[in-house]
C-alpha cells in the first residue's frame, strides 16, 4: 500500500513525534509513505530511511487550490519508489489542509482520509459532500467518534486512538533538591483560561519562589500572559520558549503539565507527559476521554483560578500522592494508548478505505 499524509504547518509542528512514531510503525507494517508538508517545516518533518518527505507552498487561494493540489500530485508522483505506481490513500492531518488535501486524492485518484482531531471540525466533518465511498474519517478519541456517528447523515467513521511508548519507568519528579516546573501548553486562543491558569500559578508562587513556571511563547502572545505575569509579579518565575510543546526533549523534562483551554483537541503532548511520569493538569474536557480526574490527571473547571490554585499547592504540598498519580496515568497510557494500537487502527481503516473502490488498473 502506498500512502501520502499531508500536513498543514500547525499540526506539522506540533504533533511531530506523533507523526513519525505513525509512520515509522506504517512502515514496519510494509506501508510505503511520503509525507508532505508545508515549505517552513519541511526539513523538520519524519523522513530519511522510512519517510520521503516533500514540500508545498502554504500560500495557496481557494481559486489556485486545484492547480497546487495537481503540482503535489505530479511531485508525489515522481518521488522515489511511488514514482510508477500511484497512491492508494491520502491521510490528512491539520484542518486548513482538507480542502487541498481532498483536490490532491482527486488528482491522485486516491481515496481521502480525514483526522478529525478537534471537536472542533466534527460539524465540517458532516458538511463534506461524500465521493462516493472514497472519503473516511478518522477520530483520535472516542469522543469525537460518537459525535462524527451521531449526525443526521452517516458518514464512515474509524476510531483510530492516539498512542505513545510508555517509559519502562517513572522519571523522578518533584525532586526535594531542584525546583519545581511547570510547563504551560495549549493554543492560547482561549485567554480566559490561560489567565486563570497563571492566576492560580501565582497565588501558588507568591509562597513557592522555588516554582519555576514556562510557557510556549505564541500561547503566551495569544493570550496576554506576558503582560498579566507583569501584574502578578511574576516575572522572575515566568519564562517563555519558543515552540514549547514540539519541544519534547524539553517539555518533558518539567514536573507539572498544564493545559488550561478545553476545546476538545487531541494532543500527544498529553499523552507523553503521562507517558514519562509527569503530573498532568487540566482543564476538564469531556471531549478528551484521556483525562480522568483522579487516575490520568487532576482536573480544574475551565477558567477557574481557584481550582487552579488548589490543585497545584496539593501537588506540590503533597508529591507522594502525586507520584502515585503518574503511576497510574503511565499504567493508563500504556495499557489504554499504545503507538502500535495507533498504527494497527490506521492500517485497518486505509485497508476498509481502499476496498471501496475498483482496483487499479495498468
Amino acid at each position: 500500500m502506498r500512502v501520502l499524509i499531508l500536513t498543514d504547518a500547525f499540526f506539522a509542528s506540533r504533533e511531530r513525534s506523533m507523526l513519525e512514531r505513525l509512520e515509522v510503525g506504517l512502515a514496519d507494517e510494509g506501508v510505503r509513505v511520503i509525507h508532505a508538508a508545508p515549505e517552513t517545516v519541511a526539513n523538520a518533518q519524519p523522513g530519511g530511511v522510512f519517510t520521503r518527505t516533500v514540500s508545498y507552498s502554504p500560500r495557496i487561494l481557494t481559486i489556485t487550490r486545484k492547480l497546487a493540489a495537481a503540482r503535489l500530485a505530479r511531485i508525489v508522483e515522481q518521488a522515489g519508489e511511488l514514482a510508477y505506481e500511484g497512491v492508494d490513500v491520502v491521510h490528512v492531518f491539520g484542518g486548513s489542509a482538507w480542502s487541498l488535501g481532498a483536490d490532491t486524492a482527486a488528482a491522485l485518484g486516491a481515496s481521502l482520509v480525514l483526522e478529525v482531531w478537534r471537536a472542533g471540525l466534527v460539524e465540517r466533518a458532516r458538511s463534506i459532500e461524500p465521493r462516493g465511498h472514497r472519503t473516511l474519517f478518522i477520530a483520535p478519541d472516542p469522543a469525537i467518534e460518537r459525535s462524527l456517528a451521531g449526525g443526521a447523515e452517516s458518514r464512515p467513521v474509524r476510531l483510530a486512538a492516539w498512542g505513545t511508548v510508555a517509559e519502562p519507568s517513572l522519571r523522578p519528579i518533584l525532586a526535594p533538591d531542584r525546583a519545581p516546573s511547570a510547563m504551560i501548553v495549549g493554543s492560547g486562543r482561549d485567554a480566559p483560561a490561560f489567565a486563570a491558569a497563571l492566576r492560580g500559578l501565582a497565588d501558588v508562587a507568591s509562597t513557592r519562589k522555588d516554582l519555576l513556571i514556562f510557557c510556549d511563547a505564541v500561547a503566551a502572545r495569544r493570550s496576554g500572559l506576558w503582560a498579566l505575569a507583569r501584574k502578578l509579579n511574576l516575572l522572575p518565575q515566568f519564562s517563555l520558549i519558543d515552540e514549547l510543546e514540539s519541544r519534547r526533549d524539553l517539555l518533558l523534562q518539567g514536573d507539572i503539565l498544564i493545559q488550561p483551554d478545553a476545546h476538545g483537541e487531541a494532543r500527544s503532548t498529553v499523552l507523553e507527559a503521562m507517558a514519562t511520569g509527569m503530573i498532568v493538569l487540566a482543564a476538564s474536557d469531556p471531549m478528551v476521554s484521556v483525562l480522568i480526574d483522579a487516575r490520568t490527571a487532576r482536573l480544574v473547571p475551565p477558567a477557574e483560578s481557584a481550582g487552579w490554585t488548589r490543585v497545584v499547592s496539593d501537588v506540590l504540598s503533597n508529591p507522594d500522592r502525586a507520584r502515585a498519580l503518574a503511576a497510574t496515568a503511565q499504567e493508563f497510557v500504556r495499557t489504554n494508548r499504545r503507538a502500535s494500537d495507533h498504527v494497527r487502527a490506521v492500517i485497518q481503516g486505509y485497508e476498509w478505505i481502499s476496498a471501496q473502490r475498483p482496483t487499479r488498473t495498468t
